[in-house]
């Protein structure tokens, strides 16, 4: 693991642990914060002191929150912290209730995605105990408003599913990628979903996945959740009947001070049939 990716994992690490003894405080009645696995806090513990720490850490960080909702009722919050919450990831936040029923629920889930989604733009700094303040609230205040309010009109039948199944194509451009953690990230959801193109590491960085729409999509929608600098899509490519690489791997054009060599990235895009993307990407005729 490189000493700046060990860090990040460090810190992160660190602050989790100081969140979680912070809300064993404040959850501290009987039952109120349940950890899924405790042996976790030990094992982080032991990755923390280690002179040099192995490189694939323990599992997740994971535990229970019982909320009391108008007095005499709680509801579960079941919180996940991935290794590089808060600085690079968010936490995943799932609230089963059979009190709500499913409109409700599904409102709620939508709440829950915005409020990341601001928190995001903000200081990476550890936000789980205002996030359960937040959702007693709003959980308080469905549980006032009536079920009709959430109902949803009856919309025609879908249409049959097309056979022919067609392929997307998404361009990214990036002020920088730099980052070990986030450079691993990249080639690991890529492959996840299946999702085949490259990443080109430095300043500015390229990103360039293809696959079906919705993994495509599934994709864009994770990395943009990391902290960027900047982070766009530059152009879509819908509807295309085949690939235009064998696998999705990294890019290493040059190896100094992140410095992209045109001529060599110019050459790779135009050897793959992509050479109308240097205006695209770098208003190059």
């Amino acid at each position: 693991m490189a000493e700046e990716e060990l860090q990040t994992y460090r810190r992160c690490i660190g602050q989790q642990l100081e969140e979680l003894e912070m809300l064993s405080s404040i959850y501290c009645g009987p039952g109120e914060l349940q950890m899924l696995d405790a042996g976790v806090v030990a094992d982080f513990n032991e990755f923390l002191g280690a002179a040099t720490p192995r490189n694939i850490l323990p599992s997740h960080l994971e535990y229970i929150v019982k909320l009391s909702i108008n007095a005499n009722q709680r509801q579960d919050v079941r919180i996940e912290l991935p290794h590089l919450y808060p600085v690079l990831e968010q936490p995943r936040v799932s609230v089963h209730s059979p009190l709500l029923g499913k409109a409700k629920e599904q409102h709620l889930k939508i709440e829950i995605e915005g409020y990341l989604s601001e928190r995001r733009e903000e200081e990476p700094e550890p936000y789980i105990f205002q996030l359960l303040s937040w959702l007693q609230e709003k959980i308080e205040a469905l549980f006032q408003r009536p079920p009709s309010e959430f109902e949803q009109p009856q919309l025609k039948p879908p249409e049959p599913p097309q056979t022919a199944t067609h392929l997307e194509r998404l361009w990214i451009y990036s002020h920088h990628i730099k980052s070990s953690a986030k450079r691993q990230e990249l080639i690991r959801q890529a492959r996840q979903l299946d999702l085949t193109g490259f990443s080109r590491p430095g300043k500015p960085g390229i990103i360039c996945v293809e696959g079906l729409s919705e993994q495509v999509q599934e994709f864009w929608r994770i990395i943009k959740s990391l902290r960027w600098q900047k982070i766009s899509v530059v152009r879509t490519e819908p509807r295309q009947r085949r690939r235009g690489f064998d696998t999705f791997s990294e890019q290493l054009f040059n190896e100094e001070e992140g410095i992209m060599n045109m001529g060599q990235f110019i050459k790779f895009l135009e050897a793959h049939g992509f050479g109308y993307m240097k205006s695209e990407l770098f208003g190059l005729a």
